[in-house]
């Protein structure tokens, strides 16, 4: 045998394999993802009607009318979130069963519930951001106060104030706490069961101020019924330009992110999750979607999975810490 016969049966047998053997695995599990006849399940742990819920299926229409995937929105509301998520966390990693996380049941709840039955970051696998929002403090037009200066007049004047959330241990209740304590101002917290009723007794004026994103509210600070006096966020919204960030009114360190994504179980095979990615990620930025977003002061994010698994864990130490400072704990 030839020197030249010898080399190119070496050749044959080395780097060739190893290159043809990953490309048509990524190729089949593209062909093959969703598998025919199997609906992809999106899990939202809230009641159905929330932001985060109208989110969820804002992109699942855009995935069954452009990949022509059968989504399926499944509700499964309770114990703030877990419910839903162990039930994804559980499932089988075939990237079939997808969850709709947000700060608040990914960073927030391992320092409320530490015996969660799964880990957020061991169990669950993220796919991509959704996208980042502020909080706002809201005033109801009743309190006839337009800027937090007034507010924290009408407070050390006497008045008694009371601000509701959307529950314990929300974000709105945790930055709700560290302003009390920043500001020295004694106001009441009430916390209620979810969004839909905070808003509505906060719209009713029974409660005079209220910590939500503004999507939730959108309408109603456009009517002028509720009057926004500070954002969380680090710079000012270019949809709210005349709203300050508790940042610029002394409060460096009140800086904090409300955001939603989409996870999967831990374990899906590389392939399978860039196909997720990509999908997801290209409906979050249909413009109808990306139109939806900037007109409630939301920026569509739709980055890596290995970005938002580092945000996630960024955000899970940083509320870690607003956790202990406040001493809040779940009811």
């Amino acid at each position: 045998m030839t020197t030249r016969r010898r080399l190119l049966g070496t050749l044959a047998s080395l780097p060739f394999a190893t290159t043809a053997s990953v490309l048509p695995q990524a190729a089949r599990a593209q062909a093959t993802f969703p598998q025919p006849g199997r609906p992809i399940r999106f899990v939202v742990p809230f009641p159905a009607g929330g932001t985060s819920d109208l989110r969820a299926r804002q992109v699942a229409q855009r995935l069954q009318l452009d990949a022509g995937w059968d989504v399926i929105v499944d509700n499964r509301a309770g114990a703030s979130g877990m419910i839903g998520s162990d039930l994804v966390a559980k499932a089988p990693a075939d990237g079939h069963t997808l969850l709709l996380g947000t700060v608040g049941s990914m960073a927030i709840n391992p320092h409320m519930f530490p015996q969660q039955p799964y880990s957020v970051l061991r169990d669950l696998q993220p796919v991509t951001q959704f996208s980042r929002s502020v909080s706002v403090l809201m005033a109801h037009r009743s309190l006839g106060v337009s800027t937090l200066a007034a507010l924290q007049a009408q407070a050390r004047g006497g008045a008694r104030l009371a601000y509701a959330s959307t529950g314990n241990g929300t974000i709105g209740h945790m930055i709700g706490e560290i302003y009390k304590r920043r500001s020295g101002l004694d106001i009441a917290h009430v916390p209620y069961k979810g969004t839909a009723p905070a808003v509505q007794d906060f719209i009713g004026g029974h409660v005079p101020l209220l910590y939500e994103t503004p999507s939730a509210v959108w309408e109603h600070i456009q009517a002028g019924t509720a009057v926004p006096l500070a954002l969380s966020s680090a710079t000012r919204m270019p949809q709210m330009p005349q709203v300050p960030t508790f940042r610029e009114l002394g409060y460096a360190d009140m800086v904090f992110d409300t955001w939603q994504g989409v996870l999967t179980t831990r374990g899906v095979s590389p392939p399978v999750l860039d196909v997720l990615h990509r999908h997801i990620a290209a409906a979050l930025r249909h413009p109808d979607v990306l139109r939806s977003h900037e007109e409630q002061v939301n920026l569509v994010v739709a980055n890596s999975p290995a970005e938002f698994e580092r945000y996630i864990a960024e955000e899970t130490s940083h509320w870690g810490q607003v956790v202990r400072e406040t001493g809040v704990k779940p009811t």
